[in-house]
């Protein structure tokens, strides 16, 4: 029987050191391997001239450099795509390419399918099959083909970051190594439902900016919503928030989607003023994008506009983000790899 070779993608520079002095090699070879991969995007260990044939053979024997597939994209008319990725073992994930003139951002997934469980979010109606490994991750940046270079990353996509903490971590230092994709940490972005036990060791891990989605101000509107919160109830996430040991101009971004009749009235939007008094923050509000098998609704733009007011009265950063891509269902919470129409909702794991 073949002997199964290890992926060797998804390490840090730290640890492929680490690997190759375990295999009797100098720690440099680490480093050398590093560039190739990242950003050199080499996947053939004999086109690496600047190591000998020995050393080449010996890694083509033991180890793989494989790459993440399309298996579909869709282009949507405001310039957004979407891209199907075929996972190694056949699963797959959503990510989405979203340009505007300034950058170029890449939302990408971190897991197949969430155990969270928004009802609002598709990804929530699809049952959670594995985490992400950490080239998973990197390689979304990687080996898609995208029209102009990606500047932004945002982990927004499917699944929850801090559900799988670790291999988004190496993913966030691979990315932003100079000899990786050297991706400055100011141009990435790591979403959380609010798992409180993971957002201060990513704040201090500096490794990205943190967005928190709050979706409610009372506990049981995002009960609701989001069924975490009845692990972490919001006066417990805040006061994580309110803790956090920020470094320089770094602040806390509020992700609030407005739903119709349930979180967007002026009332909400003087309990969300007290929420955040004391946490640095600005906060990013979206409007609800449908889907066709969850019963929520969209607030009119009227509404809208009225909600980001009362921030801005109190001195709030409130900021209306549009959503992008919403004609092929690649907007903040359509992402799904289902095909049914009105799937089940499953139950949350925590």
């Amino acid at each position: 029987m073949e002997k199964q070779k290890e992926i060797l993608k998804g390490l840090p520079v730290e640890e492929l050191e680490a690997k190759m002095v375990a295999l009797g090699q100098p720690a440099f070879r680490g480093r050398q391997l590093f560039r190739w991969i990242y950003p050199g995007w080499e996947t053939d260990f004999f086109k690496m001239s600047d190591m000998n044939k020995e050393f080449r053979t010996l890694l083509d024997e033991s180890f793989t450099l494989p790459k993440l597939t399309v298996a579909d994209e869709q282009h949507s008319s405001d310039g957004t795509i979407k891209f199907l990725v075929q996972l190694p073992d056949g699963e797959k994930v959503e990510s989405v390419m979203i340009p505007s003139e300034e950058r170029n951002t890449l939302c990408v997934s971190t897991q197949v399918g969430c155990k969270m469980a928004c009802t609002f979010c598709a990804t929530g109606y699809q049952k959670f099959t594995r985490d992400l490994k950490a080239w998973e991750i990197v390689d979304q940046v990687m080996s898609l083909k995208f029209p102009k270079p990606i500047t932004n990353v945002v982990m927004m996509g499917m699944g929850e970051p801090f559900d799988n903490y670790d291999e988004v971590i190496k993913a966030l230092k691979i990315m932003q190594h100079p000899m990786g994709l050297a991706i400055g940490k100011r141009h990435i972005t790591v979403s959380t439902v609010g798992l409180n036990h993971n957002i201060s060791r990513f704040v201090d891990a500096n490794l990205g900016k943190l967005a928190v989605s709050l979706h409610g101000t009372t506990d049981e509107q995002r009960t609701k919503l989001m069924p975490i919160n009845k692990k972490y109830p919001i006066e417990s996430l805040m006061n994580v928030c309110r803790n956090l040991n920020f470094k320089g101009r770094l602040r806390v971004t509020f992700e609030y989607i407005l739903f119709a009749g349930l979180n967007d009235s002026d009332e909400d939007a003087y309990r969300l003023v007290e929420l955040v008094r004391g946490i640095p923050n600005k906060i990013n509000l979206l409007a609800y994008n449908e889907n066709d098998f969850i019963d929520f609704k969209r607030p009119s733009e009227e509404r809208i506009l009225r909600f980001q007011n009362i921030l801005l009265a109190h001195n709030l950063t409130a900021t209306y983000r549009r959503s992008r891509g919403r004609d092929i269902a690649a907007a903040c919470g359509q992402l799904k790899t289902l095909k049914t129409k009105r799937p089940v909702p499953q139950q949350a794991v925590s």
